[in-house]
């Protein structure tokens, strides 16, 4: 049992990071000019790229459709929609000094497990790491992400020689600076077998809860789950503390740590992302602490990228 177990612990450390998302919604203007919005939120800004390269950043103070007032840091200008190429509305807190603060794709996770907090509704990503591991997340709604993945080793039988992955995640609580989630993670590896050649504990996974306390600038993780191998539950939880902090416009640091049953030397990860309007890239390392432990650690990088 308990080897079996650690294999799925194992497993799961390099599904999850397949398992995870919020880049602000883009109007393209380049096809035919549309109607200029007025967001619902008032508190709400808009970045409009313009056709000669320029960018504003405001409110609209009165809209006609095509054609706008829009107050920015420059003053009050008529705004006209074929003069537009893009238009973002954003949240207040992504204008910082007057400049657009890209919001991370990848907010809906850290390296490996996922946040607290959820995909907008219609929104979705994929991601890519390592090479081999491939993953696609949607929002289904502000509440519900599905998400699947697999992996991609070249193989005779292709089909039977990868990891496939499922992770559904719901949100229980949603606010500005608390947010929790529960889901699953379910894998299969159609290639395990047992000594007698029959498919044997081929299924893996667990069952989680994550809680993140914090906002775009920083937050914290914590998260807690039982993992499971071949329909056999786990006896004691697995344990994750992560944080994300942005230090700059396009960088951030991250980290994430993780405690596994029956043992006591932690797996650690440490980094940074680099964050743009729809791809983030995360670099860092991977390491167990203790004697044993590589320093700094196994390489690790990934991609982002969010539609």
């Amino acid at each position: 049992m308990r080897r079996s177990w650690q294999l799925s612990g194992w497993m799961w450390l390099l599904a999850a990071s397949v398992a995870g998302a919020g880049a602000a919604p883009t109007r393209s203007f380049a096809q035919a000019p549309r109607p200029i919005p007025t967001p619902a939120d008032t508190s709400a800004r808009l970045v409009v790229t313009l056709r000669d390269g320029s960018t504003l950043i405001g409110q609209v103070m009165t809209s006609w459709g095509d054609s706008a007032r829009f107050a920015s840091l420059t003053g009050v200008t008529m705004l006209r929609a074929t003069d537009i190429r893009r238009l973002r509305v954003v949240p207040a807190s992504a204008i910082r000094n007057g400049e657009y603060w890209p919001i991370d794709p990848s907010s809906s996770r850290l390296y490996f497990a996922p946040t607290g907090r959820m995909l907008p509704s219609g929104e979705g990503y994929y991601s890519n790491h390592w090479v081999f591991l491939n993953e696609v997340h949607h929002g289904v709604s502000d509440r519900f992400t599905l998400g699947g993945a697999m992996t991609l080793f070249p193989s005779d039988n292709f089909l039977k020689n990868n990891l496939y992955f499922i992770s559904p995640k719901v949100g229980v609580y949603q606010s500005e600076k608390t947010n929790v989630a529960a889901g699953v993670f379910a894998g299969i590896a159609p290639f395990f077998k047992d000594d007698f050649g029959e498919d044997s504990e081929n299924t893996f996974g667990i069952v989680y809860g994550v809680a993140t306390f914090g906002d775009d600038d920083g937050s914290l993780s914590v998260g807690t789950g039982y993992g499971y191998a071949g329909g056999r539950m786990a006896d004691n939880p697995m344990l994750m503390v992560g944080f994300n902090k942005r230090i700059t416009r396009r960088l951030a640091l991250v980290s994430e740590n993780w405690l596994f049953p029956n043992t006591d030397r932690p797996l650690v990860s440490y980094g940074v992302r680099t964050i743009g309007e729809r791809l983030a890239w995360d670099f860092g390392f991977i390491t167990v602490l203790g004697k044993d432990g590589l320093v700094p650690g196994v390489p690790w990088i990934g991609l982002t990228y969010r539609y």
